[in-house]
């Protein structure tokens, strides 16, 4: 895969790798009489590979949890989503059948569509717009069901989503619909053997202690003793400096809470708005 990131802004696995041999006392020089390059956990190593990755991960879930806005992604559009269909015909209402966007493809309510389907690396979604397909209309907001879709009759626009079974299920429409979507993103492992470890980069700044201290603790935890304790203290301690870094940035923002009720749930997918 491609690097992601820039050195300017992002560790690089290679230096998040000597950060751990040298917090696990393993930065001598190895097999080419490197110093640094260690004789344990080396580049090569799959420990080091393997404990990486899931380092990696875990920091990604946590600064999903923070509300870091590094791995949201937005403005993915699909233009021309289609109609609703059925054993009544493309287009007809039918109250009995739903539409789904997935990984694999659009279902129009009777037959898997492979060329609309969410991005590749899509998690979760966040919010969405809709629009007739093919205007150069603003995308009106589609609001996210409080439960089930309600068993409806389709209108001209898709109105609500609800997010189940790794899917966004709509009542769908009548007529074909842009979709706007923001989502959070996921990302592959980084590392594996062939990778260049110092051109790769993990796309979270300011983050190689808290990635380190995760590695060193899933190292030291296999030895047992205080000092699993201890790797697991500093990994706690370097992860929360984190959170507290990307926390009073947020608290600049004036949020205020969005309630469902009618401040623009009535308008979503009625024709009568005709806002979209």
């Amino acid at each position: 895969m491609a690097p992601i990131g820039a050195a300017q802004n992002y560790p690089s696995l290679e230096v998040i790798a000597n950060l751990v041999r040298s917090i696990c006392n393993d930065d001598m020089a190895g097999l080419t009489g490197t110093p640094g390059e260690g004789q344990i956990l080396t580049d090569s190593s799959i420990t080091l590979q393997n404990l990486m990755n899931s380092a990696i991960r875990e920091t990604y879930r946590d600064i999903r949890i923070m509300g870091q806005p590094t791995l949201i992604r937005d403005n993915y559009i699909l233009f021309g989503l289609p109609a609703i269909n059925s054993s009544r015909g493309v287009g007809v209402m039918n109250p009995a059948v739903q539409v789904s966007l997935q990984n694999v493809g659009f279902f129009d309510g009777l037959t898997i569509n492979p060329n609309f389907t969410l991005p590749s690396d899509f998690l979760f979604p966040l919010e969405m717009w809709e629009r007739s397909a093919g205007s150069n209309n603003p995308f009106g907001i589609m609001m996210q069901s409080e439960g089930s879709l309600s068993p409806r009759n389709q209108t001209y626009a898709l109105g609500d989503w609800e997010w189940r079974g790794d899917a966004i299920w709509m009542n769908g429409a009548v007529n074909p619909r842009d979709v706007r979507l923001r989502y959070v993103a996921q990302f592959p492992n980084l590392v594996s053997p062939t990778i260049d470890w110092n051109n790769t980069f993990v796309p979270i700044q300011d983050s190689q202690e808290a990635i380190a201290d995760k590695i060193a603790a899933r190292y030291t935890a296999r030895l047992g003793g205080s000092q699993a304790q201890e790797a697991r203290q500093n990994a706690d301690r370097s992860i929360l400096r984190l959170r507290q870094q990307v926390t009073r940035i947020r608290q600049s923002i004036d949020f205020q809470i969005k309630s469902y009720g009618n401040n623009g749930a009535a308008l979503a997918g009625n024709p009568a708005t005709f806002l979209y």
